[in-house]
């Protein structure tokens, strides 16, 4: 018997329809978001982008972004706004937010922006599709995030992302964390090492 193998790259059709079909079995029926994961990080005074998608049902109440961190509540790091860019094609919308600094009821503090009323579209079944091609072409369900950080402290510091939508706070958010850097030659430091 001759065994296939898809060479550790995409999944086929068949594969990425059987796990979009347990994921939804396994994580209902809720609006529920996701962060992708990237591998850039945060520079200060440069543009950073991150992405999130919806794994769920739809909902027309929106979201919110937090952000928090040590040097956020020490107020080292500063953000200003936020651009939001959802969906694709001709309904591509973009907002801009203010990033307001809220202290929470631990004392600590957080960035925060809310986008009520945004539209988060049902999760897609790629299983027809190619996901490199459909990541490249824009998905209706994906929201991209633009924001510039202010950061001088002279070590690495850590923040976390939280994406959650009104309508299932505790069990739709996600979370991300990413580095933040106030070394502008980052990346070309790091080709040096």
């Amino acid at each position: 018997m001759k065994k296939h193998r898809n060479g550790g790259g995409f999944l086929n059709a068949g594969q990425q329809k059987l796990i979009n079909s347990m994921t939804k079995r396994f994580m209902g029926q809720d609006v529920k978001l996701r962060l992708l994961q990237n591998s850039g990080i945060m520079i200060n005074g440069l543009e950073f982008t991150f992405m999130g998608e919806s794994i769920g049902k739809e909902s027309n109440k929106g979201f919110a972004v937090s952000i928090t961190g040590d040097e956020i509540d020490k107020d080292r790091l500063k953000l200003s706004t936020i651009t939001m860019t959802a969906g694709s094609g001709h309904k591509n919308t973009s907002v801009t937010k203010k990033l307001v600094r809220i202290q929470k009821s631990d004392g600590k503090y957080a960035y925060q922006a809310k986008f009520p009323n945004t539209f988060i579209p049902q999760s897609e079944d790629m299983s027809g599709m190619d996901k490199l091609d459909a990541l490249m072409a824009g998905s209706k369900n994906q929201f991209v995030f633009k924001l510039t950080p202010y950061y001088e402290g002279e070590k690495e510091t850590e923040v976390m992302i939280t994406l959650y939508p009104f309508e299932s706070i505790l069990t739709g958010a996600a979370t991300l964390y990413k580095k933040v850097t106030s070394n502008t030659n980052y990346y070309a430091d790091s080709l040096k090492r």
